[in-house]
């Protein structure tokens, strides 16, 4: 039993961490998070359907997380999190990847500040790549509901100002990147042709 649970354990925990970890955006809540999970399979090993482990297990993070959350202050959590994102900022000296870690922060930000079940479905289908009968297992609900709830998801990701903003600004930044180095080759090739002249 014992091999098999840590085989289980092993397959599984990067997923539950990674679930955990979107939904509650902090590396020690997500490790609290999974080792609770994993501590509830030992307890309830005999009784899980063995060949749902996965859905099982999403399951029980999803309702880790979600007493995670009530447990927490809101506002600080908030404010902490505002503080890491310039902490990161500040190390890095690459304005690209400021770009880029700013935007992942914000979009982990406003996944985090989705209601339930629209977040768990957004993160165990955009985020882990979970197939639709995998989240209708682990979330007890229709895959007609899946599809409703994740649509709805998307959409309150979409109407999100801050991030509308940051992503249109990337995607500003990375046409004018493009079309300087077009600019330059078209440059270095008209030089190579003035020098056969």
């Amino acid at each position: 039993m014992l091999a098999e649970y840590r085989q289980a354990t092993e397959q599984h925990r990067q997923r539950v961490y990674s679930f955990a970890y979107y939904s509650l955006r902090a590396k020690e809540d997500a490790e609290d998070v999974t080792q609770e999970v994993f501590i509830k399979l030992w307890q309830h090993w005999q009784k899980v359907d063995h060949g749902k482990l996965g859905a099982w297990l999403m399951r029980v993070a999803r309702n880790a997380v979600i007493d995670h959350v009530r447990k927490q202050r809101p506002a600080q959590a908030n404010l902490d999190h505002y503080a890491d994102v310039d902490d990161q900022a500040g190390r890095s000296d690459e304005a690209s990847e400021i770009d880029r870690q700013i935007f992942k922060d914000q979009l982990q930000l406003a996944i985090k500040s989705l209601d339930d079940p629209f977040r768990s479905i957004v993160v165990m289908r955009d985020v882990q790549g979970l197939n639709y009968a995998d989240i209708q297992a682990s979330l007890s609900i229709s895959e007609s509901q899946v599809k409703v709830y994740l649509h709805r998801g998307r959409r309150k990701l979409r109407a999100n100002t801050r991030l509308r903003q940051l992503f249109d600004e990337n995607l500003a930044q990375k046409s004018r990147a493009n079309q300087s180095h077009s600019g330059s080759d078209q440059r270095s090739a008209n030089d190579k042709g003035n020098h056969h002249g």
